[in-house]
């Protein structure tokens, strides 16, 4: 009879207490202090009833989330549809035409696509072939250029003259903090063009994907 008013005051306690597995000052209901398992799962990703994900804390306390709020953030980080009419005349070296800065909370995959829409500023009269270029800049860096080529002489090939649009995409895994993606114009040999401007078409994009599991 003692051993069972014993049992009844203990799990009487047990029921109001924090039950501790090696350790002696338990801080919840149940705190182990080591690493524990389970042996058996079931699988219950088409079960919409199962709508929660357990997380842990850097103390290892145990809650959970709503499974909903587990997801890939899309962040639009510019938008330009218009571009500064940028004239190029060097021979030599590329020059900007937009440097945009960006500012991510944490790492994240960041895609960008550019539309450059280029226009002859003179006609050349010697028949070489002429290169019309857009780079792409991540921090300094050059990632993609877009080009095209034309020759004012159909005995060298197509004539061209006109409009022309430099196209391309980009993607790229970037740190925490601020980054700068930038175009840049060059136009050879020896041919002026101006680069931007607000025609439709012009498209100069970033959007940040953030992995928020």
């Amino acid at each position: 009879m003692k051993k069972l008013c014993t049992i009844s005051i203990f799990l009487g306690v047990m029921t109001h207490a924090q039950v501790g597995i090696q350790t002696d000052t338990p801080t919840r209901t149940l705190d182990v202090n080591g690493t524990s398992r389970i042996r058996t799962l079931t699988d219950k990703s088409a079960d919409i009833n199962y709508d929660q994900v357990l997380t842990t804390d850097a103390n290892g306390n145990v809650d959970y989330v709503p499974k909903s709020s587990l997801h890939q953030q899309y962040v639009e980080l510019f938008n330009l549809r218009t571009l500064p009419s940028t004239v190029i005349n060097s021979n030599t070296s590329a020059s900007t035409i937009s440097k945009q800065s960006i500012t991510l909370t944490k790492t994240a995959l960041v895609m960008v696509n550019f539309s450059v829409p280029i226009n002859l500023s003179t006609t050349a009269s010697d028949g070489r072939a002429r290169i019309l270029r857009t780079h792409l800049l991540v921090d300094g860096n050059e990632t993609v250029k877009a080009s095209n080529i034309y020759t004012n002489s159909t005995n060298t090939g197509t004539n061209l003259s006109g409009l022309f649009y430099n196209t391309g995409s980009y993607f790229i895994e970037l740190n925490p903090g601020t980054h700068s993606i930038s175009l840049e114009g060059f136009c050879a040999d020896n041919t002026s063009c101006t680069q931007g401007g607000n025609l439709p078409g012009t498209n100069f994009q970033a959007t940040a994907l953030y992995n928020n599991f």
